[in-house]
């Protein structure tokens, strides 16, 4: 480790340090154990996790893990795709001290070998050891024998060690992936405060996901109910009928081929008094309407990002008059908007938006160079474009890297897909740069038709509305790439542009 990489990570953990508390997470669970027992903590197809069973067997997993050498301070990778299973040896090692990292099962071997490699992770704990991979540095667990009922030996196996974080990496487009550390106080104050206390949360997230894994955590330790569905057994709405859900989680796509799923024409919102909390990609004007009028009215829009969680919230009470904007900050969260040079920018001007709380992270795991520009004077910059209103409202324009540049007029992808959005024959879009020595960026507009689509028509309607910042060309596509926080990969599209 370079004399730069070891003073970078002493000022993140010191700092992450300074607002740790013992075991925010472990111990919001084991007080919830101890005072609400036969609360359900985890709904699951076989059945219910009381929170007193939940602490149990993570405790129960804490002790065959030390058994078997881990200690605190250890960095621990862990490839589960079960979410219970996941959830349980998260917890445990939250209970050891331990650091952790996912290495989600479905990324290739190789990306996980990198990834264990660059955080230094000591073992990994897993039941998909892929063909001819050495079992040497992995710990590969029976839970039906470690989580079988019996006696629970030691109590008290957790140790307070403020240094342990969970690792997050950032799931880019492109290039090497940022890595934020949190610690568990952290995760709890990730900007779900603000829900009911006693939700039952269904979140298609996997907890493999960055998002999966911190709102599974701090909606636990707060005494809300996980419902973990599998999608081949039971329908979402299924399930939400069978276990009494009141939230869930989805993202913008998620929420489109919902839609695709229930008749336009059915009398009222089939998941009526349901709260759909929908973020992690702009969620255009006519996209919530759609889910107001055939999904639920309880739709709830969300910003924010992996460094510093929820952000912004805009309420079923604001989008009428805000349609596209993602509400005002969330209670502890401060937003501004700055210029180029990290001045402030009054009201009604865009500018590049940053984010400050106490949640926020402070720092990427080894990467001095990006902390650098991303954490300034205790503000997290996201390079996100946008601009507040009068009344606080934050409007959200595109990333700053994703704006295109068209003979110095400024274009984002965000307000060419707010108008196409809802345009008949749609069934999802994005808009994309083509490169030109000559003119700069070209918008173009990539589309997955539906019946009845005409390209001609869209981009009319394009023209009357953007003008100059209206696509020049509609490129029809079988399905719009995303990664696995649902943002769209502008990069594969320009690809398609430039070869149709």
């Amino acid at each position: 480790m370079s004399g730069d990489h070891r003073l970078q990570r002493s000022r993140i953990m010191k700092s992450a340090k300074a607002i740790a508390l013992n075991g925010v997470i472990v111990d919001s669970i084991a007080r919830l154990a101890s005072s609400h027992p036969r609360r359900i903590a985890v709904i699951r197809d076989c059945g219910k996790t009381t929170f007193a069973e939940l602490d149990g067997h993570a405790r129960r997993m804490a002790g065959w893990l030390a058994g078997r050498g881990l200690h605190p301070g250890g960095m621990v990778g862990i490839t589960l795709q079960d979410e219970y299973d996941h959830l349980v040896t998260c917890l445990a090692l939250m209970y050891l001290g331990c650091s952790q990292i996912t290495l989600a099962h479905n990324e290739p071997p190789a990306m996980r070998s990198a990834l264990a490699s660059r955080c230094r992770v000591s073992c990994v704990i897993t039941n998909d050891m892929p063909c001819g991979q050495s079992t040497g540095d992995a710990l590969i667990p029976d839970f039906e024998e470690i989580l079988a009922d019996g006696p629970l030996g030691d109590k008290s196996p957790g140790h307070n060690n403020p240094e342990a974080v969970v690792l997050l990496p950032s799931s880019g487009t492109t290039g090497r992936p940022k890595i934020i550390p949190c610690t568990q106080e952290q995760l709890f104050r990730y900007g779900l405060q603000c829900l009911p206390e006693l939700s039952v949360i269904l979140g298609p997230a996997s907890i493999e996901s960055n998002v999966g894994k911190w709102s599974h955590l701090a909606n636990l330790a707060r005494g809300r109910t996980l419902v973990f569905r599998d999608p081949l057994r039971s329908s979402l709405a299924e399930t939400c009928r069978r276990h009494g859900v009141t939230l869930i989680n989805l993202a913008p796509s998620q929420a489109l081929s919902l839609l695709r799923e229930f008749d336009s024409e059915s009398e009222g919102p089939a998941f009526d008094g349901v709260r759909f909390s929908v973020g992690g990609a702009p969620v255009p004007g006519a996209l919530r309407q759609e889910i107001q009028r055939r999904l639920t009215g309880s739709l709830f829009v969300l910003y924010g990002a992996t460094e510093c969680g929820n952000a912004t919230e805009a309420g079923p009470e604001t989008h009428a008059d805000h349609p596209d904007s993602t509400g005002r900050p969330l209670p502890g969260i401060e937003i501004g908007i700055v210029d180029d040079a990290g001045r402030a920018l009054p009201a009604g001007e865009p500018g590049f938006i940053r984010i400050r709380g106490g949640g926020c992270a402070t720092g990427y795991f080894d990467d001095e160079e990006a902390s650098a520009r991303a954490f300034r004077a205790g503000w997290f910059h996201p390079g996100d474009m946008g601009r507040l209103t009068a009344d606080g409202m934050l409007i959200f324009s595109g990333r700053g890297d994703d704006m295109m540049v068209l003979n110095t007029i400024n274009i984002f992808p965000a307000e060419i897909e707010a108008v196409a959005a809802g345009f008949p024959g749609i069934r999802d879009c994005a808009a994309f740069p083509l490169r030109s020595e000559a003119y700069g960026d070209i918008p173009m507009l990539a589309v997955v038709p539906g019946e009845g689509f005409d390209s001609r028509a869209l981009l009319d309607h394009c023209r009357e509305r953007l003008g100059t910042r209206s696509p020049r060309k509609i490129v029809h596509v079988d399905h719009i790439p995303r990664n696995a926080m649902g943002k769209v990969m502008r990069r594969e599209l320009a690809k398609l542009g430039g070869a149709s």
